[in-house]
């Protein structure tokens, strides 16, 4: 038997119904992979590799969210809601880890040695191995669940109609949600942002085979705004923390020689997000979602063969 391609995207000459499921398949066949330790990753990897899968199938799901109707949407996304945010809640220490590492090497002459460093022996312990073994388990007994339901999911319809609603819907959050981060431009509202900003990434990379040329450049934008704003919403929760652990970031003379290039750092980040904003959230909802809709048709129409 053939192996299904774990491509997160819809291919030449595939249904909707058997798009849909395929692309489920190979993020939670993945997903399982990483949590049952089969993957050459290390745990934290795992953790990482298996939460990012969570977050591509609810972008799936919003996609199709037309075709699989309230109840099945309601009961998937919750499942995949859960099982991230208990990884999330062993990744947390991570990230941080790793966004003040990442600003030590921009600003080495501001952050000294003994702020990182001090930063990394008050997240580490014992204790993160165990809590990660226990979240994985947890979150890979809601993933073999879905795994088992996934042939019940109703889909039926083979066009583009399956996906379309989804797609303008999304769309018209992730837009909704830059405007009024632009005018506030909060912890709240940038992150609300950012989560929107991955679902713009997912569908262009789920829809980018109808016109490759057009759409994959698109897609590496929507990726880099999503970089920006996930970038951001680290360094908020780096600043937070540090200020929540001022003696263990070396006291308040070291935490504020964090705090700023902090600041200035998301200064930056927030103008490269802004920028690319307004270029890819430039059109209406209707008018994105039947500009994707012409691209699906002419991709259909070259994959039917001419009759002769």
């Amino acid at each position: 038997m053939a192996t299904l391609s774990r491509a997160y995207r819809f291919e030449k000459g595939e249904s909707v119904p058997d798009g849909v499921r395929r692309i489920a398949l190979g993020r939670l066949d993945h997903a399982l992979e990483e949590l049952r330790g089969k993957a050459d990753s290390t745990p934290s990897e795992s953790v990482h590799e298996a939460r990012k899968d969570m977050k591509k199938l609810r972008g799936l799901l919003r996609l199709a969210r037309g075709e699989l109707g309230s109840d099945c949407y309601k009961r998937e996304n919750a499942t995949f809601r859960g099982a991230g945010r208990l990884l999330s809640d062993v990744r947390d220490a991570d990230v941080i880890v790793e966004t003040v590492d990442a600003l030590a090497k921009r600003y080495p002459e501001e952050i000294a040695e003994e702020t990182s460093a001090g930063l990394r022996e008050a997240l580490a312990g014992d204790e993160g191995d165990e809590r990660r073994t226990v979240a994985s388990a947890q979150a890979l007994e809601l993933l073999e669940g879905a795994w088992d339901r996934l042939d019940d999911w109703p889909l039926e319809r083979e066009g583009f109609e399956a996906l379309e609603g989804g797609l303008r819907r999304s769309y018209g959050r992730g837009r909704k949600a830059f405007h009024l981060a632009r005018e506030e431009p909060g912890d709240e509202t940038l992150h609300e942002w950012r989560k929107r900003s991955k679902d713009l990434w997912y569908h262009h990379q789920l829809l980018q085979n109808a016109w490759p040329e057009a759409l994959g450049p698109l897609a590496d934008q929507a990726h880099e705004l999503s970089d920006r704003l996930g970038d951001d919403h680290d360094l908020a929760m780096l600043a937070a923390w540090a200020k929540d652990h001022a003696a263990e970031a070396g006291g308040l003379y070291a935490l504020q020689s964090l705090l700023d290039p902090i600041d200035r750092r998301r200064t930056e980040l927030q103008a490269e997000a802004f920028e690319l904003g307004e270029r890819l959230y430039a059109e209406r909802p209707k008018a994105f979602a039947r500009r994707f809709r012409g691209y699906w048709r002419g991709w259909a129409a070259a994959a039917t063969p001419a009759r002769s």
